[in-house]
């Protein structure tokens, strides 16, 4: 058995600059310190949506608050 991680597919689905990043498969979230963050229940444990706007009361799950933004465009 190796210690290598699999690699995870993240899948931004909008060309919005404030989108969830989506995340597919078996994953953990954790915080800088690598310390796992609790996250809500899930229907489908296969599948979350990060915040990526930064408004979300859920951070750092996402929590639709996105679509109530004006989009602007991403600094580059």
């Amino acid at each position: 058995m190796s210690d290598t991680p699999t690699p995870l597919r993240v899948t931004i689905r909008s060309a919005t600059p404030c989108a969830p990043y989506v995340l597919n498969g078996d994953f953990e979230v954790v915080d800088g310190d690598g310390n796992p963050i609790e996250l809500p229940p899930r229907v489908n444990q296969q599948r979350l949506s990060l915040c990526s706007c930064g408004q979300s009361a859920k951070w750092p799950v996402c929590d639709g608050t996105h679509k109530g933004m004006i989009p602007i465009a991403p600094t580059p």
